[in-house]
């Protein structure tokens, strides 16, 4: 089982605006679900994981964005009563979180759903096993870089080629040495 992250970001380093939309959804090209190589990356995935910040926009899409996948969410607070069934909750923290995702029967991957600071999390607790990142051809100048100054980045190792995609943008995928 491995758990996968992967990350639109800008060329000056943001996933995100200040306004909080996701470097990706800037994307013109962007598909949900079907663009930018996601379709390749969450095979063998079998779960989801995130944050409570990346969860809750999730309950008012128009459709399940993740389908018959486990999904977990990493809180400290109950998760509203409009939560699906089978959604399940760590409360317990990062570690916890990582027990859970290890101890599932299926053995299959986990993708781990951005935000950043969730993704830190995990990576600080020797769980992330790699991290696919999507340079996209657009300059945002400000809002939440990829990684914090006040985490410790990770050693990362180019696995495979640079794949570019027709709008410009280029994947990256790297391993995570814990």
């Amino acid at each position: 089982m491995r758990i996968k992250a992967r990350m639109g970001v800008s060329v000056d380093g943001y996933v995100s605006g200040r306004d909080g939309i996701p470097a990706l959804a800037r994307s013109g090209a962007f598909v949900p679900g079907r663009s930018h190589g996601y379709p390749e990356f969450i095979q063998g995935c079998d779960a989801v994981a995130m944050g409570r910040h990346t969860f809750l926009p999730a309950l008012e899409a128009p459709s399940w964005p993740w389908g018959s996948m486990e999904v977990f969410v990493l809180t400290s607070r109950p998760l509203p009563d409009s939560t699906p069934e089978g959604v399940v909750a760590s409360t317990d923290g990062v570690e916890a979180l990582v027990r859970r995702l290890r101890s599932r029967p299926s053995g299959g991957d986990v993708h781990l759903v951005g935000g950043p600071k969730t993704i830190q999390a995990v990576c600080q607790a020797g769980a992330l096993s790699s991290l696919d990142v999507v340079v996209l051809p657009l300059l945002l100048g400000d809002g939440v870089p990829l990684w914090s100054a006040a985490a410790p980045p990770p050693a990362l190792e180019l696995v495979g080629r640079p794949r570019p995609f027709e709008d410009g943008s280029v994947e990256l995928s790297y391993s995570v040495e814990n």
